[in-house]
């Protein structure tokens, strides 16, 4: 489904469907049906009928990458995956988390009768077991109760079938469209005509940096602002992802309460009065949420916020001339009526990753691309027009993980936090997934905003565009270059190889992530206005 203007979106921030072509991805799926989905995973169905097996519910992933529930009463069902698969075991009343690789045996005890016991779906592939976590998303236990009800030995309607069917379809389209973005991704970026690499010449990366220094001391603006195709595809209505912005905002320690109260009051107004927002009034905290978001342009609203003066929270966006405008009017009407982009606050990037799916791998690769390059996107995160980045309070790194996560869930429930940098509150594996960049700082510069849409687009397309195929980099901790300066006794500006060295990793994100001459000037510009974080 694609997302049109004005449409009501009752999920939570910014979430959207994939405009990837589902329709047409939906007929190529070809579902398989319930008989042939069991045909084709090799399930086979055996008696017990013991009252006091400890087994109550298993899950595993059949061998199409689907899942498929075996119920304990009075059946059990004996599949075999194919590859490494997630599998949930309920054991009396507590739920296990196992990683099952091979043949799901049963055995039958002294009485003749198959005796399931959690020994005998124990891990099979240890050094990949998820250290036990339980929990398992809304949808595939959805569909499990819905398949279970088929499968049973129970009389079941038409009603039933026809229910667990179209949810069966719908997992396998969803999934279908998830490996078609990824091939769309790979397809595109070989596509794309040879540019100048950062990476192996310097030359390219250093004439944009030196055009930004350039820019800034004859007073112009340091980061290049776009209005047409800014994101290179990455964030277009077709084919992209959609995208979301909050934007807070801060008021001189001068200025008197009363008077700032005023100047809320004039923002509400003046933001209605261009057309950006629906109504002239300062909402509570998080009342874009509660009223349901929307691709509207005139869908904009300021915020109460805690910890600064207000928040303009964005509906949901895309890269057209009108999402750009409306983001120059928004900074142009808080700065004319006051409004600072402080030390304290921040700004929030929204991406839409539907085309990530129950595929943990994707999130896996999003999480430690980021970790990768953690150093450099803190650095490009500061805001230029201060010293220093804000501190780390509200955007703490996340912690990579020693092994990687099995599970969406274990994902989302080990990065979920309006504290870190990668905010994965919103993902679950449904088609209103986004993850929240939340490590840049405050600005009121529309290019500066729109280059941090930039790096959080082409992280997010990145990392699903490599996920199975290449490595994340190693990963490299805010303070990195900072520490590293300080160990070789380095100061003040740099030259020669000490220069390309230090260069080297945020050369290497741009060439990564961008594959476009005007994404990666733009943050080099961001780059030249800004200096490595110290990791406090």
């Amino acid at each position: 489904m694609t997302v049109g203007s004005g449409s009501r979106i009752d999920h939570q921030h910014h979430s959207v469907a994939p405009t990837r072509g589902t329709d047409t991805l939906v007929a190529e799926a070809a579902p398989l049906t319930i008989e042939e989905r069991a045909e084709r995973a090799e399930v086979r169905i055996i008696d017990t009928s013991a009252e006091d097996a400890p087994l109550n519910q298993f899950y595993v992933t059949s061998s199409d990458d689907h899942m498929v529930f075996l119920p304990r009463r009075p059946d059990v069902i004996l599949g075999q995956v194919t590859d490494e698969q997630d599998a949930l075991v309920q054991v009396g009343g507590n739920i296990e988390s196992h990683h099952v690789y091979g043949d799901v045996r049963v055995t039958r005890g002294p009485s003749g009768q198959p005796e399931v016991t959690s020994e005998d779906l124990q891990c099979l592939c240890p050094d990949l077991h998820d250290g036990g976590d339980a929990s398992t998303c809304d949808r595939r236990a959805a569909m499990a109760n819905l398949i279970q009800e088929t499968l049973s030995s129970h009389g079941h309607t038409a009603v039933d079938r026809a229910a667990a069917q179209e949810v069966l379809n719908e997992v396998a389209a969803e999934h279908a469209a998830s490996i078609a973005a990824q091939d769309q991704a790979r397809a595109e970026r070989a596509s794309q005509p040879a540019v100048r690499s950062y990476s192996d010449d310097m030359d390219a990366f250093q004439e944009a940096y030196d055009q930004a220094r350039a820019r800034r001391n004859a007073g112009e603006a340091l980061v290049p602002y776009m209005t047409e195709n800014a994101t290179g595809g990455l964030g277009a209505r077709e084919g992209g992802r959609a995208f979301g912005v909050e934007i807070e905002f801060d008021y001189p320690p001068s200025m008197p309460q009363s008077e700032r109260q005023a100047a809320n009051q004039r923002i509400a107004r003046d933001l209605h009065a261009a057309g950006i927002a629906p109504d002239p009034y300062m909402h509570g905290w998080h009342a874009s949420a509660r009223e349901g978001y929307t691709d509207a342009p005139n869908a904009w609203r300021l915020e109460r916020d805690g910890t600064v003066a207000g928040e303009i929270v964005s509906p949901i966006l895309y890269d057209e001339p009108q999402t750009w405008n409306n983001l120059a009017q928004v900074c142009e009407i808080v700065q004319r009526n006051g409004g600072i982009a402080s030390a304290r606050t921040g700004g929030h990037v929204h991406v839409a990753v539907p085309d990530y799916d129950h595929t943990v791998a994707n999130h896996n690769q999003l999480i430690n691309t980021v970790a990768g390059y953690e150093d450099v996107i803190y650095r490009v995160a500061q805001n230029p027009g201060a010293d220093r980045h804000r501190g780390l309070e509200w955007c703490t790194p996340n912690s990579e993980p020693s092994r990687p996560y099995t599970s969406v869930s274990s994902v989302q429930s080990y990065n979920n936090s309006h504290h870190i940098g990668l905010n994965f509150q919103s993902v679950s594996g449904r088609e209103s997934d986004h993850a929240e960049f939340r490590m840049w700082d405050g600005s009121l510069d529309p290019g500066t905003i729109q280059a941090q849409v930039n790096v959080s687009l082409g992280l997010t397309n990145a990392a699903l565009r490599e996920a199975g195929t290449t490595p994340a980099p190693p990963p490299q901790r805010v303070g990195h270059h900072r520490r590293a300066r300080a160990a070789a006794g380095q100061r003040g500006p740099l030259t020669g190889e000490a220069w390309t060295n230090t260069t080297r990793s945020f050369r290497s994100m741009v060439d990564r992530i961008f594959s476009r001459e005007e994404n990666r000037a733009q943050v080099a510009a961001l780059f030249a206005g800004t200096r490595w974080h110290d990791g406090r």
